[in-house]
């Protein structure tokens, strides 16, 4: 653990270097930069499920922020954060927060047992260098690629989960990252990252170009994540008023696991639109086709063990799913906001509806519940849907941010 963070350091200070040696500083009154957030959950589940103790979970994170500028074009950018969830494990607490695999050991666990699990660390902490024209961040950082909402396939970088509905903040991966302007809304992302702690099996290297081409942007990225090729593109554009996307990819797979599954290459893509009913409804719909899934549930427990499923790459089992998501602004202090997500295969559904109560300028009440809708587990705890197995569960949330 040590070793890999004086790596990481050594190459961070080499950077820095370099970039020093180019642009001297100069002497200036450092710039410091701070907020910090509270936000916490309280799940209750309905229904008894088999084998578990408790029916409530809560969650609750602490987050600190800072930016120091250190010199012009230079800055360091921290979020150290502080969470309690209890039980440790719960699906329900998925429209929150979830797992992310790091390299950097930034994270410390003061309580790991079957009751809790209290962490402390970074979900970032990187250097930024604007050397203009080209940017660069090193360390700790948030990167999303593509533009889909409920299953992205181009972001191969911690990808939010389908039900998330608390998006305040995108998970930090480590990764050195370049971007390099092209001209107006166009640009190169060229990023290395580590995603887990075996750099020879969780590396990734890869570019991704965003072309802005008059009423049309595009995308078009390749590289190695994760001993898998990958290549793909995206698509936004607007007709008659209703926002058009999608996304496509093709990944050449190198887990010894998926040759034996007949998985050795795939195709996923989504089709989505957004449009604005009304001044104060919204509508969003996607469509998504998962080439790893499987068409029957009977196979889904050869599935749910998938490095790839596991590290929070793909969130769906199933081959073909929709989602439709609605938000009402009722009143000027509150919004209701409907979420069903299907899968075509089982078929099955999971319906999440919100209520968000804005308290203050900084503060938000959220009530809500998340249903499974579909065939239950079968005697064996052995699923014969994807969501009809997600137990019904209501949940309250506070979100404050100073």
């Amino acid at each position: 653990m040590h070793s890999r963070m004086s790596r990481c350091l050594k190459i961070a200070g080499l950077l820095l270097a370099a970039v020093a040696a180019r642009h001297p500083p100069q002497l200036q009154a450092q710039q410091l930069t701070w907020g910090t957030s509270v936000r916490g959950y309280g799940f209750l589940r309905v229904e008894h499920a088999q084998g578990a103790a408790r029916r409530d979970t809560e969650f609750s994170i602490f987050r600190l922020t800072t930016g120091l500028e250190l010199t012009p074009g230079i800055k360091l950018e921290s979020h150290a954060i502080g969470s309690l969830l209890s039980p440790p494990f719960s699906i329900a607490s998925r429209v929150a927060t979830s797992d992310t695999f790091r390299y950097l050991p930034l994270e410390h666990s003061w309580i790991n047992g079957e009751d809790a699990n209290w962490n402390a660390g970074f979900d970032r902490l990187n250097l930024q260098f604007d050397l203009k024209p080209v940017r660069i961040v090193v360390g700790r950082q948030p990167i999303s690629w593509g533009v889909s909402y409920f299953w992205p396939v181009m972001d191969l970088f911690a990808p939010f989960s389908p039900e998330r509905i608390d998006r305040d903040y995108k998970p930090g991966v480590d990764a050195v990252r370049f971007t390099i302007p092209l001209g107006s809304y166009s640009e190169i992302d060229v990023v290395g990252a580590s995603l887990g702690s075996a750099p020879s099996k969780d590396w990734a290297a890869g570019a991704l170009a965003r072309i802005h081409a008059g009423r049309v942007d595009l995308g078009f990225m390749g590289g190695k994540f994760h001993r898998d090729t990958v290549a793909g593109g995206f698509f936004t554009s607007s007709l008659a008023g209703t926002g058009l996307r999608g996304e496509l990819t093709w990944t050449h797979s190198g887990d010894p696991e998926d040759q034996a599954r007949d998985q050795a290459e795939f195709w996923r893509g989504t089709l989505g639109a957004d449009r604005q009913l009304a001044p104060t409804v919204t509508l969003t719909l996607e469509l998504a086709w998962n080439g790893y899934g499987v068409a029957d549930p009977s196979e889904y427990s050869s599935l749910v063990a998938a490095d790839r499923i596991l590290r929070g790459e793909l969130n769906g089992l199933g081959r073909v799913y929709a989602g439709v998501a609605t938000t009402w602004q009722f009143h000027p202090l509150w919004v209701f906001a409907n979420t069903l997500l299907v899968n075509g295969n089982d078929p099955s559904g999971l319906w999440v509806p919100t209520f968000t109560w804005s308290t203050g300028n900084n503060s938000d009440i959220l009530l809500g519940a998340q249903v499974g809708i579909g065939s239950r587990l079968a005697p064996g705890q052995i699923p014969r849907s994807e969501y009809g197995s997600i137990p019904a569960t209501f949940f309250a949330g506070y979100k404050k941010y100073f």
